[in-house]
């Protein structure tokens, strides 16, 4: 039981994209003076926090004492474990658990091969099956069998969040929301196999009842990985002269499981497509917001303006890649004032808010504006569709946002590793909450999607353009 609590505790750290996974740095092995460790900030991930930090003491902790105590059980377990120990594999373990004790699927560690992938997954190169994917936290019912007794059960899932354009996970037919529960037949341990068997226990259940769900707790354990081994086997991508076979992969879709087959590669992600559509109405799909979005949208601005656009639509579905600077530049070409979203932070114990505003004033476009956004609409997606809707009279359309408002710092470390960590809380200018919840739109489209972009194929494509219509000759009138 013990074991198989500490492989969910390693695994959670393991979560959030697809191309991400693992933890922790040789440095500080290296270099036991905590105190003169220095990180550095990221900037273009999070340009709000200071370009470099040094830790803070903590008077109330006896900073001694503590890492006197996490040698000495380093030390035992180096000297004394049964098998020999791979130094680094042992600290980064630890620092990963320490991360994972936060319990947030946004704060985790990547070591030097990881943090490659995350950082060319940005840039658009995103290894494995093309899917961005979390780790969430679920409580449901366990019902025992040959029983009318039920017991609370606690579950972590690998859920998706969005499926990138022309990667394997989009030709399989894999959706935003699909859980991953088996990989290769394996199952993703998802919650504490022996549940049902304690449960049994504790209602004195006959002792071949207690036996049987045993066996069953213990097969299931035989053919399983956990979660960190999923992740990393969907986000590894084939190698030169390598040939990966395909996935199968078991999905949960609502009540409906599924068997899907799903290749591995690089999938190159372009981060903005654009066109004009009838009646002189432009369209922008934006896959990523990245810096390279932000010249692409620029341009694209300009040659739908010189072509005659009266009106634009924003595309926000299944975009779950960002960063905040590119964002904030992108809204500054379609927002009328610069505060466009509030930031919750902790200082000491009290939380605070405060305004994020653009660098400079905005130039606010006069087309009029629509957004679709469905629940592959991610993080800072979530925010610029809000911004829109406030700063630019734009209206929703479609389903309700992911409902992720971290706003997510990047620390890199000396070794060639990092981690990533939550440190504020987005809100609308409004103060328009989102987090667990998503953003909802003014006006729901439930209906399946065949040719996304398309007219007359695009349900909420359909919907935008009527009401872009309307608007219109409401204006003329």
């Amino acid at each position: 039981m013990k074991t198989v609590q500490k492989r969910w505790l390693w695994s959670l750290s393991l979560f959030g994209l697809a191309f991400v996974g693992g933890w922790v740095t040789r440095y500080y092995v290296n270099t036991p003076s905590f105190g003169k460790s220095t990180v550095v900030v990221q900037r273009d991930f999070a340009p709000a926090v200071a370009d470099s930090r040094v830790p803070k003491s903590n008077p109330k902790i006896s900073e001694p004492e503590m890492l006197r105590l996490y040698w000495r059980v380093w030390s035992l377990v180096q000297d004394e474990y049964v098998e020999p120990v791979d130094e680094e594999k042992l600290l980064q373990g630890s620092l990963s658990a320490m991360l994972a004790s936060l319990n947030d699927p946004r704060s985790q560690y990547l070591n030097p091969k990881q943090y490659d992938q995350y950082a060319r997954a940005l840039n658009g190169e995103v290894d494995g099956i093309g899917a961005v994917l979390k780790v969430i936290q679920r409580k449901t019912t366990l019902r025992i069998k040959g029983s009318e007794e039920t017991a609370p059960l606690e579950q972590s899932l690998i859920q998706v969040v969005s499926v990138l354009p022309n990667s394997p996970a989009e030709k399989a037919g894999l959706q935003p929301g699909d859980f991953i529960t088996y990989v290769d037949k394996q199952w993703v341990i998802s919650e504490d196999p022996f549940a049902e068997v304690l449960q049994l226990q504790r209602i004195h259940s006959a002792r071949q009842q207690v036996r049987e769900a045993s066996e069953r707790a213990r097969e299931r354990l035989r053919n399983s990985i956990t979660i960190a081994q999923a992740i990393e086997t969907l986000s590894h991508a084939p190698q030169p002269n390598e040939r990966l076979k395909p996935l199968q992969l078991t999905i949960q879709r609502g009540s409906n499981t599924l068997e899907l087959t799903v290749g591995r590669s690089q999938t190159r992600v372009r981060s903005l497509e654009y066109k004009m559509l009838p009646n002189r109405v432009g369209y922008l799909r934006i896959s990523m917001l990245n810096p390279r979005a932000v010249s692409e949208f620029n341009s694209a601005l300009d040659t739908l303006r010189k072509g005659g656009a009266n009106a634009l639509v924003i595309d926000l579905r299944g975009t779950a890649i960002g960063q905040q600077e590119p964002t904030l530049q992108i809204l500054s070409q379609l927002v009328r004032q610069r505060a466009v979203a509030m930031v919750e932070t902790r200082e000491g114990k009290q939380m605070s808010k405060r305004a994020l505003n653009l660098r400079q004033e905005p130039k606010a476009s006069p087309l009029r504006l629509a957004v679709l956004v469905d629940r592959g609409t991610y993080n800072l997606a979530e925010l610029m569709a809000l911004a829109l809707r406030t700063g630019a009279k734009a209206r929703l359309f479609g389903a309700t946002t992911a409902g992720d408002a971290s706003q997510t710092v990047l620390y890199r470390l000396q070794d060639g590793s990092a981690f990533t960590l939550t440190v504020g809380r987005y809100y609308g200018a409004d103060n328009t909450a989102f987090h667990l919840r998503g953003v909802q739109p003014d006006e729901r489209v439930a209906e399946a999607v065949r040719m996304r972009g398309q007219p007359n194929g695009d349900p909420a494509l359909d919907r935008a353009l009527r009401w872009l219509s309307t608007n219109t000759k409401e204006k003329k009138a």
